[in-house]
């Protein structure tokens, strides 16, 4: 059976003056726009499964936008809604209401927006070939909890080609694992952070094919910058646009064979490509599951003004000179401030509490597949499912169906510091999530 792909780009720029999510302690909405939000989508058909992924320059998405979505969309289509992947590029630049406490009207507007984009998407199929890539780039992240702790450099590509390279690409998905946090929250301008500088630069390589822009496993992750401003996101920006478009260009010749005159003999000779792969008669398989994790039981909001004022005392009777000492004490401080806000948030309970995030795989066959999560994992949760699923082309899509917040390994509370103090969900999440993920890699590529 012949494969399919289609795609669309569909612009998702909210008004002028709509608030801005990712970063407390903005006053007001947004002041201008600096760079348009988009939604693209890329629709798959092996001839008897039908599936669409869609990225989002938003900082999370809400399940229940995600539900509206899934089901226009297969009104509209006939693609069923449990095969969509729908997930943000967490830009820290966008549109707030559409993750908790939702915006009625943006909501609506934009769960229009963007199954049409996969309508759209879905009335573009036509033959296609997949082929993935890998590249790597290193030089504009690093662990910010800490400079010597884990990153993922790895630059994971996927093309959607025409069969005959001349007719040019149908669309590519780019994977890369890195907080799109360049802009800080004084930045009041709409935008996209990296991930758009980055796919403009695809774009401005491979042509007008809508390329994709999926966030892995970047909790812990952060950009490497100069200054906080829009310049230094459209470098990094370009810096992984142009891995991503490099890598993406030599897949172009799988399929096609390219060739060298060997003009000693007057003869045509092979060059291989060795960065990619050409995935021979790709075949759809999704599968996703809820996958029940504990919600935190947390002291009252006073016994954590007690813990704080203690530490607070430890900071000031530390020496001076004490590096060690001062962070041993402010990791803790950031930890308990941050989650003194989530008992207030979750209240006390008598009973446990349980949230039932989505994971869900989409197998496309020669040990590619794309994962999706709902929420922020770090980077050695990531480089973990990849060892074990096993999968040569296995791009791990964060931020997707939902927003759960950070997923922590159990590990890094008594570590503290933000991500541990903030999270909603109990020590045993990630490695519940973890294992679940692998598990479902292995069913769904088996």
């Amino acid at each position: 059976m012949e494969f399919l792909a289609g795609a669309a780009e569909v612009v998702t720029t909210p008004p002028v003056g709509t608030l801005l999510d990712g970063y407390g302690g903005r006053e007001g909405g947004a002041i201008g726009v600096h760079d348009d939000l988009h939604a693209r989508a890329l629709v798959m058909d092996d001839g008897a499964t039908q599936a669409a992924i869609v990225s989002v320059d938003l900082v999370g998405i809400d399940r229940r936008l995600v539900a509206s979505i899934r089901e226009r969309a297969s009104t509209a289509t006939g693609i069923p809604a449990a095969h969509m992947m729908i997930a943000a590029t967490h830009t820290h630049a966008g549109p707030a209401g559409l993750r908790r406490d939702l915006d009625e009207p943006l909501t609506e507007m934009m769960a229009r927006t963007i199954a049409g984009a996969i309508g759209a998407a879905h009335r573009d199929l036509r033959p296609a070939v997949l082929k993935a890539g890998h590249g790597s780039v290193d030089s504009v992240s690093q662990n910010r909890r800490d400079p010597a702790g884990p990153t993922d450099d790895a630059l994971t590509v996927l093309l959607l080609d025409s069969p005959d390279p001349r007719d040019g690409p149908i669309a590519s998905i780019v994977n890369f694992a890195c907080h799109p946090t360049v802009l800080f929250r004084t930045n009041m301008l709409i935008s996209a952070d990296y991930p758009g500088h980055a796919l403009r630069a695809v774009q401005q390589v491979l042509g007008d094919a809508p390329a994709l822009f999926l966030n892995g496993a970047c909790g812990d992750v952060n950009p490497a910058w100069i200054e906080q401003r829009h310049d230094e996101a459209h470098r990094i920006g370009s810096i992984v646009g142009a891995e991503a478009a490099r890598r993406l260009q030599e897949l172009r010749p799988l399929g096609a064979q390219q060739k060298v005159w060997t003009i000693r003999w007057d003869e045509l000779s092979d060059k291989p490509v060795t960065s990619g792969e050409l995935i021979a008669a790709p075949h759809i398989r999704v599968l996703s599951r809820n996958v029940a994790v504990p919600l935190r039981r947390l002291e009252p909001p006073a016994t954590y003004d007690a813990w704080m004022a203690d530490l607070e005392s430890q900071q000031l009777a530390v020496r001076d000179g004490d590096i060690e000492g001062m962070r041993r004490v402010v990791e803790q401080i950031v930890r308990l401030r941050t989650e003194r806000t989530v008992a207030e948030r979750l209240g006390p309970s008598e009973t446990q509490h349980f949230a039932h995030p989505e994971v869900q795989a989409i197998a496309l066959g020669g040990g590619c597949a794309v994962l999706g999560l709902p929420g922020e994992f770090f980077a050695e949760t990531g480089q973990a499912i990849r060892a074990a699923a096993g999968l040569p082309h296995l791009v791990t899509a964060c931020y997707a169906n939902h927003y759960i917040g950070y997923l922590v390994p159990a590990h890094s509370f008594a570590e503290g510091g933000y991500e541990p103090g903030v999270t909603m969900l109990d020590e045993t999440a990630e490695e519940t999530l973890r294992l679940a993920a692998i598990d479902l890699l292995h069913d769904v590529a088996g």
